[in-house]
């Protein structure tokens, strides 16, 4: 059983309420066990697994097809139980049946073909197991990303990529739940959950977080505040970041409540089985 203070301990850092809430989900329902194979497959730069290796011993993999991803993850989760693996999540080099458990989040909204790319999940899961689904709703809040809320409405348009791409930044795609269940269904495998994540944010959130993301990388800082920014790092209660999450967490307060499919919300969550 996942130690629910201690994972909230391990989060409170994150200043990207939407990541915040989609890690917890992702952990508490995957509820990964000593015993486990567990595979972040999308990795990036290890988040789910640096969360999930201070709250169990199970045997992380972490694959992505980006090296300088993996040297971060590298640095971030120093686990004698992760094994890190460059690969394309769309063909993996693993064995069929490997794993009990697989993070898919914010993969699928970026492959050319996301029924395959499922059904390749699928392959490498273990009858009865399960994988956590995260992608980016269609139905986004106005107030997430207001530039592309317009463009789409009012001009059957979006920026695709670049910093006013928002939402839509580096996507083939996103979703409404029907279509999440669709397609997780055509790749054969079973919906046991659908949740639907974070309806509040501050205006302009998307692109906050891009400035802040790019503050952080520049040099203009110095190396100790640039860290106490960091989510892998441990709150500090002397940290004027700080008092920025509390206005943060202040409003993600509000996103408590459970949310259905014609409320707007920034991501979808699925769990589905391998029956």
């Amino acid at each position: 059983m996942i130690n629910l203070t201690k994972l909230d301990q391990l989060l409170a850092n994150t200043g990207d309420m939407c990541l915040k809430r989609r890690a917890k989900k992702i952990v508490i329902s995957l509820d990964p066990r000593p015993a486990d194979t567990v595979l972040d497959a999308g990795c990036g730069d290890g988040f789910y697994l640096h969360l999930i290796s201070q709250l169990t011993k199970a045997k992380l993999v972490g694959l992505d097809d980006n090296p300088k991803a993996l040297a971060l993850a590298r640095h971030y989760v120093p686990n004698p139980h992760l094994n890190l693996v460059l690969g394309d999540v769309m063909h993996m080099p693993f064995k069929s049946n490997s794993f009990q458990k697989i993070i898919c989040s914010e993969v699928l909204e970026h492959l050319p073909d996301d029924v395959a790319g499922l059904k390749e999940f699928k392959r490498v899961l273990k009858p009865g197991g399960t994988v956590a689904i995260t992608v980016p709703s269609h139905n986004y809040p106005f107030l997430w990303d207001p530039v592309n809320w317009i463009l789409e409405r009012f001009f059957n348009t979006h920026f695709k990529d670049g910093f006013w791409a928002g939402v839509w930044n580096q996507h083939l795609r996103l979703y409404t739940p029907d279509q999440l269940i669709t397609t997780v269904e055509k790749a054969g495998l079973k919906v046991e959950d659908v949740q639907y994540l974070t309806h509040y944010g501050l205006p302009f959130n998307h692109f906050l977080l891009n400035l802040g993301y790019k503050l952080r990388k520049s040099q203009l800082f110095p190396t100790k505040v640039t860290t106490s920014l960091n989510k892998f790092s441990p709150a500090s209660s002397k940290s004027i970041y700080q008092y920025f999450l509390q206005i943060i967490n202040s409003i993600d307060h509000l996103n408590d409540r459970k949310f259905s499919p014609a409320n707007s919300t920034v991501g979808i969550f699925v769990l589905a089985q391998k029956i």
